[in-house]
């Protein structure tokens, strides 16, 4: 009996240990996602060009306001204040997401097996690269076609 339980204790131990690497691995559950995209919005992002979860809790945002200023900030995962924020004057592309866009991106990346979310970028030709994992821990690298947002790649690591 006591050789049952001295093999309990490791057991225990790195079902603990796989939770706080999951918990600490630089990337967000989409609930956690969809609270830091609502503050985005309050601070004026009406369009995105990046989204990355950063080491330290905090996570990246880059984009436009309304009126053409483009924004690039830092907040807290936590709570979603800023940590940093810049701002230039510039000219929203045509090629850069919208909000509602965002959530259409995500859950086609939901609806692909992406579970926590790491990052998205757009580039300038419309693409879009979504990062995460699956439901076992998995890498995924999605890329998408930035005009109907269907999945013209998938790379599992």
């Amino acid at each position: 009996m006591k050789t049952l339980r001295m093999l309990m204790v490791p057991v225990a131990f790195s079902g603990g240990l796989s939770s706080v690497a999951l918990a600490d691995d630089g990337s967000v559950t989409f609930a956690e996602l969809d609270s830091l995209l609502a503050s985005a919005g309050q601070h004026g992002f009406t369009a995105y060009e990046e989204i990355a979860v950063e080491d330290g809790g905090r996570i990246e945002m880059e984009g436009w306001r309304d009126d053409g200023w483009q924004l690039d900030v830092e907040m807290l995962q936590s709570d979603g204040s800023l940590t940093r924020e810049a701002q230039q004057r510039s000219d929203i592309p045509q090629w850069s997401l919208a909000g509602g866009d965002v959530e259409q991106a995500l859950n086609v990346a939901r609806q692909s097996g992406l579970q926590r979310f790491e990052s998205l970028d757009v580039d300038e030709s419309g693409h879009l690269d979504i990062e995460g994992y699956d439901n076992q821990h998995r890498e995924i690298d999605l890329r998408l076609d930035g005009s109907d947002f269907s999945v013209i790649g998938v790379n599992n690591d």
